[in-house]
């Protein structure tokens, strides 16, 4: 057996040299005429009572390193006078993996809440905190076993004020996770000083397998927000990747909607996110059954923009289509800040398939312009965009029946049109693909009457301006 932490050194010649004066001390003491005796020879009882009035524990310790025999005798002895005063073994064991170490200390009466600041990264640790940070499981299992009335599974550190559990996740032991949410004592919910609970973690560090470990227990409440607002739903939605993983937690929301809770905050939440990752099912279902309290323009997701305005940017293609069908959609409501609408963003970030659903719906307005006057197709002609420029001043995807064209020769605050832009940035493509739309104006000049083609000249852009005189610009 490992000696204990705070009083063991085993083969330092001071403490050998200390126990033998002990030894020897305790030898003159109880001598007869008899011939001097080992004090192995005395009997078990009088041992034990003698050791007691050694004073200090580094005393018990250096005599019973004197021989196996009392080593044996005074374990418990030791284990016990540790228990009284700070446990120090236990917090050693629960660091260490030691399950021997760990039961002669529960044993001997350890006290299962004393609190250490051994530990570097945390301090004001129980020994089940110190098993949990340092996964060390054996250990763990058997201070959960442990029938001590005062035992709290929960007992948080000083400094993050986060439990067990939290740790665990935090540091990854997924065997240490099991065995907490098995213990119906363990509050799998419980909040660290920022309000992320075992969950949260797990989303804010995108590990998703104990995401799905935590929600599959049934006792991962994915409702509570941390101080920020933010949930395990909100985390996830910041990474596209995450968009496969996430399945367990919707099944978890929907499971409340259904049994308890289909307040209307939660369920905006929930269609919010379900309709900006692509979740269609998820979002026809909440619309067909929670339609009414349902806002698929806005509400307070910290975005700054509504679940369909979103969903576009995203190229939630589906879920776009069938949103733009619901009355309740407005799809020309435009942000607060650029002013720019879905079919904006679209255009401008070269989302081609979200621009033929959008320019294919007679409910999207063609021309809405930003703040500074742009419309959609003026932004698309500024980037190399071809595409969605001919989606745009062709209604719609290619070989469509719809006659809904953006107008080429619209104006921005400038009096630019999108064929200028195009020529001013030197993008052959958008200026070929510009030349296509029917009823333009090849001349079409800005505010100061300088035309595609002059502009085109002025800045060096020869293959433009070659194949605009070939068109006939002037």
């Amino acid at each position: 057996m490992p000696s204990l932490q705070t009083t063991s050194t085993n083969t330092n010649t001071n403490q050998a040299q200390k126990a033998k004066a002990i030894q020897d001390r305790i030898m003159s003491q109880t001598q007869t005429s008899r011939p001097p005796a080992s004090l192995t020879t005395l009997p078990k009882e009088l041992i034990i009572h003698i050791s007691t009035f050694l004073p200090k524990t580094s005393d018990l310790n250096a005599l019973s390193q004197t021989s196996t025999p009392l080593h044996t005798l005074l374990t418990i002895s030791l284990y016990r006078r540790n228990a009284t005063q700070s446990s120090s073994a236990l917090h050693w064991a629960a660091k260490h993996n030691s399950t021997s170490t760990t039961r002669l200390s529960l044993a001997a009466g350890a006290d299962t809440q004393a609190i250490t600041d051994t530990e570097k990264q945390i301090k004001g640790c129980t020994p089940l905190l110190i098993a949990a940070y340092n996964g060390c499981t054996e250990v763990l299992n058997i201070l959960l076993q442990n029938d001590d009335i005062n035992f709290n599974p929960n007992a948080r550190d000083r400094k993050h004020i986060r439990p067990p559990i939290s740790w665990a996740v935090k540091q990854k032991h997924y065997s240490i996770v099991r065995a907490l949410i098995r213990d119906e004592r363990v509050d799998v919910d419980l909040q660290d000083k920022n309000g992320d609970t075992a969950l949260l973690l797990a989303a804010n560090a995108s590990n998703w397998d104990m995401v799905s470990l935590l929600v599959g227990s049934g006792r991962a409440d994915p409702r509570i927000p941390n101080r920020q607002g933010a949930t395990a739903l909100s985390k996830a939605s910041r990474e596209r990747e995450a968009e496969k993983d996430v399945d367990l937690l919707f099944a978890a929301h929907l499971r409340l909607i259904l049994d308890e809770d289909s307040s209307e905050s939660h369920v905006q939440h929930v269609f919010f996110y379900a309709a900006i990752m692509g979740q269609l099912e998820i979002v026809r279902y909440l619309v067909e059954f929670f339609g009414v309290m349902i806002d698929p323009n806005g509400g307070t997701n910290g975005y700054g923009r509504g679940a369909f305005s979103i969903a576009a940017d995203r190229e939630q293609v589906d879920v776009v289509r069938y949103l733009i069908g619901w009355e309740k959609t407005d799809p020309n409501l435009r942000d607060g800040w650029q002013h720019q609408s879905p079919l904006f963003v679209a255009a401008k970030e070269g989302r081609v398939d979200v621009v033929d659903v959008l320019v294919s719906s007679h409910r999207v307005d063609l021309e809405l312009v930003d703040v500074h006057g742009t419309t959609p197709l003026s932004e698309a002609a500024t980037r190399e965009n071809g595409d969605v420029i001919r989606r745009l001043v062709g209604g719609g995807p290619v070989g469509g029946e719809s006659t809904r064209r953006a107008d080429p020769n619209a104006r921005d605050q400038n009096g630019e049109t999108a064929l200028f832009k195009a020529a001013s940035m030197g993008i052959l493509e958008n200026v070929n693909a510009l030349l296509e739309a029917e009823g333009i104006d090849k001349s079409l000049g800005n505010a100061e009457g300088q035309t595609p083609l002059g502009i085109a000249d002025e800045l060096g852009f020869s293959l433009v301006a070659t194949r605009l005189r070939a068109s006939g610009s002037s």
